[in-house]
């Protein structure tokens, strides 16, 4: 009887030890999950701070009771918690392990003493993550859920820091591109000079942040000059030879009184050949000159399109005599004049305007570009301008432009009078 009630007591005291032991280790995983989700719920607002990474490290070394944790990123150390003798031999470690299985999940190694694995497997691999502990201590097969847990979250945080970057580096850019903008724009917004001989209406409307379009007046000695030009390509590249290409054409203006339309285009050609060839643009040109003493308008065509004079209820298109500018140096150009009656126009603007897509994806085109200027000829320059840019907003019905959008039209003053 003795010997059963002694039985049933060391039973009954396992059972407690038992249930102590899984009470405790209950609360232990409980205390793991509360931690785990404490990791994965890093105040946000910290990303990108400078201690945010210490932070992380910091609490997946006390969760996980290691002695260090390496970071890296693409092979290299970026950053390391914990005190530890032997770095270097841990690090051989880690590296060995990467270059066995780079994309791997967790693997144990060094004798159980460290847990290594992959934080962004499908994300080509770059960055991984080390455990170490103590020989004494090594991992159990018990310590990989945790470890897992924790280095999910560790990755899930990391990349939120990654993609916080890039928008602050992204945010820096879009500034940068937003005063270039407004120092390219500075080049050429600047309304067409008053003229008693012919009346002038000039737009542009860049695309995005930075254009290639440009126009440029200049007025001497009873002679009005124009350009209008397109340079190849977009963004920052094209918008800083946009207004090198604006100040070659002034200078070249200044230096030219006479009427002499090819010397102009010449000194602007040797002034941007070199600058265009190195970069591996191009500009499309188009030169002109006004005598306002006879209204006649002297123009050199180098690859432009569209250039339309209006005249007579006909719409004709001025051809190219010479390529881009960038493209063959020193071609002689044809010159092209004529002189503007009472009815004409002379409408010069940039593709953006013929290529603006509708939503089907349709072209406006050059039939309709000249049609349009065809149609509002009777119209003053101003009014030209207006109509041909309200036209091409219902046509596109909301589509984005794909190109910078630019106009010059010009005519005799008398006719506006």
């Amino acid at each position: 009887m003795h010997a059963a009630a002694a039985l049933i007591r060391a039973t009954i005291a396992e059972l407690d030890s038992t249930q102590a032991a899984l009470a405790e280790a209950l609360i232990a995983s409980q205390d793991r999950l509360l931690a785990v989700k404490a990791l994965a719920q890093v105040n946000v607002r910290r990303v990108g701070s400078d201690g945010f990474l210490d932070v992380l490290l910091d609490q997946a070394l006390a969760l996980t009771g290691a002695s260090q944790i390496l970071l890296f990123d693409a092979g290299a150390v970026l950053a390391s918690r914990g005190v530890v003798t032997d770095v270097d031999g841990h690090i051989e470690i880690v590296r060995e392990v990467i270059a066995a299985s780079p994309r791997g999940a967790l693997v144990t190694t060094a004798g159980d003493r460290a847990i290594v694995g992959n934080l962004d497997p499908d994300d080509g691999g770059r960055r991984h993550i080390a455990f170490f502990r103590p020989a004494a201590r090594p991992f159990s097969t018990t310590d990989l859920p945790l470890v897992e847990a924790i280095s999910a979250a560790l990755g899930v945080r990391l990349a939120l820091a990654q993609l916080h970057r890039r928008e602050l580096e992204q945010a820096v850019v879009e500034r940068e591109h937003q005063l270039a903008s407004a120092l390219a724009q500075s080049a050429i917004t600047v309304d067409p000079p008053r003229s008693p001989a012919v009346d002038l209406f000039a737009r542009t409307v860049p695309a995005s942040l930075t254009g290639g379009d440009f126009f440029v007046f200049g007025r001497a000695d009873g002679v009005l000059w124009f350009a209008v030009g397109d340079v190849a390509g977009k963004g920052l590249p094209a918008a800083m030879l946009m207004t090198r290409a604006v100040a070659a054409c002034r200078v070249a203006f200044l230096g030219h009184p006479s009427p002499s339309v090819p010397d102009v285009f010449a000194r602007i050609e040797d002034e941007l050949y070199a600058h265009l060839d190195d970069a591996g643009l191009f500009i499309t040109l188009v030169v002109g000159a006004v005598e306002e003493s006879s209204r006649t308008v002297s123009m050199v065509n180098a690859g432009h399109s569209p250039v339309v004079l209006v005249r007579d209820g006909y719409a004709a298109p001025v051809r190219s005599s010479v390529p881009p500018l960038g493209v063959l140096r020193g071609r002689v150009p044809e010159v092209c004049s004529v002189t503007l009656g009472v009815s004409d126009r002379l409408v010069v603007g940039t593709d953006g305007l013929v290529e603006q897509a509708g939503p089907d994806s349709e072209l406006f085109g050059y039939d309709r570009f000249d049609e349009l200027c065809r149609s509002s000829s009777r119209l003053t320059p101003a009014g030209i301008g207006a109509e041909v840019f309200a036209t091409l907003a219902d046509f596109a019905s909301g589509t984005a432009a794909s190109d910078d959008a630019t106009l010059v039209v010009v005519a005799s003053a008398e006719a506006t009078r």
